[in-house]
Formats: C-alpha cells, sequence, structure tokens
C-alpha cells in the first residue's frame, strides 16, 4: 500500500477561511440584530427610530422649553450577554433659563416595529424645579409624539407636597448630532 505524502499547510487558503467565517458570523449576528429590532436600521425610504430629534416641551402656561434627544439601541456585542437590557438608550437636554439640563433615559420598544416605546429619565441636575417622568411615545417616520408627565421637586431634593403631575404631549422632529451637542439655549 503506497502512503500519500502529507500536503503542506496552505497558510493563505486558511487566513481566507477564518477571514471568511468572521465575515459571515457577524453578518450572521447583525443580521439577527436587524431582524429582531426592525426600528433600529436605517433603510432609504425608511428612517430608523434611533438618532437625533428635537421638538419644544410645554412645562406649563408661557413656559415652553426646547428639547433635544438622542436615541441609540443596544447593538450586538462578544462581550454583551444581557437578556434584559433596554432596547433603547441615550440622552436628554431641556433648555432652561439660558442652560441644558440634561437627563439619561433608557427603555423599550412596545411592539415589534417600533411605533410604540416608553422611556425612563433619570435627570442629572439637583435642586428644585420640574423634573420629566417617563416619556411614552408614537413613531411614525421622522415624527415622534410624545406623552409625559412632571414631578415638582422641592429645594431638598424631595417630591413636592401636592405638586400634582402635570401632563404635557408634543412632537419632535430629526434633528442632528451639532443640536444635540449645542441646543442653543436662550
Amino acid at each position: 500500500m503506497a502512503v500519500r505524502p502529507r500536503r503542506k499547510p496552505n497558510k493563505v487558503r486558511f487566513f481566507a477561511m477564518f477571514a471568511g467565517l468572521i465575515v459571515v458570523g457577524l453578518g450572521l449576528v447583525y443580521g439577527l440584530h436587524f431582524v429582531a429590532n426592525p426600528w433600529a436600521l436605517a433603510l432609504p425610504g425608511r428612517p430608523a427610530l434611533t438618532g437625533y430629534w428635537q421638538g419644544v416641551v410645554p412645562y406649563g402656561p408661557g413656559d415652553d422649553r426646547r428639547i433635544v434627544l438622542h436615541l441609540t439601541d443596544d447593538e450586538p456585542s462578544a462581550t454583551d450577554r444581557c437578556g434584559d437590557c433596554p432596547d433603547l438608550q441615550g440622552g436628554i437636554k431641556v433648555c432652561q433659563a439660558e442652560r441644558a439640563e440634561t437627563y439619561e433615559i433608557w427603555g423599550d420598544t412596545l411592539n415589534y416595529r417600533g411605533t410604540r416605546f416608553s422611556l425612563h429619565t433619570r435627570s442629572h441636575d439637583e435642586g428644585p424645579g420640574l423634573r420629566l417622568n417617563e416619556l411614552d411615545g408614537d413613531w411614525d417616520g421622522d415624527l415622534l409624539r410624545i406623552r409625559t408627565s412632571f414631578t415638582t421637586l422641592a429645594a431638598d431634593g424631595t417630591v413636592a407636597a401636592g405638586s400634582g403631575s402635570p401632563t404635557a404631549s408634543f412632537d419632535m422632529t430629526r434633528a442632528d448630532e451639532a443640536d444635540f451637542d449645542d441646543p442653543s439655549c436662550r
């Protein structure tokens, strides 16, 4: 019986196959992410829910404040194994007396297409004043319709007794990163 000579390892073939497996793997991971979260992918003629948004929120009679919102999705990664992480996260800046009050936001879409969503807020500001509560919204292409309520904080940081929870509804339209970085509070 004749022994076949052993073939030399081909490094080029190995690296080509290895690179091909990585590309296929990444394609599957990101492809499945966007199949599960169609609202996170912008396609021609169909914008994504994520991105920058701007509008005016009515805090009360004669107290309209500019608001800028940045939404991102929780993209897949090799180290992220979180099953209960929020679908959406980001930040809000609300103009108040020539300065921007900042909020951290996180939440989830309420349906597969992402046309309804709910966001929790956490203000980075301290001291008395009105604060945004949870934001409930509807998304339709380049328009967000938001409903929220407010909490009045006392000087000691507690919720002011009898402050009630006034509500507000407002619309937001597309913005860009420059609007978020410098909301031009005047």
